[in-house]
């Protein structure tokens, strides 16, 4: 499967001891709910 840039990046700050909240901003149709879904399927397992 396609890993999107960005999903590195959120990955790294979900794992930091800090735990903020982390904001996906972008224009519609770019793969933002494609890179959470994926995020959050690769740390709950």
């Amino acid at each position: 499967m396609y890993k999107r840039a960005q999903y590195q990046i959120i990955t790294e700050r979900l794992k930091e001891s800090r735990h903020f909240l982390q904001v996906v901003l972008g224009p519609r149709q770019v793969g933002k709910t494609t890179v959470i879904k994926q995020v959050v399927n690769d740390l709950m397992f």
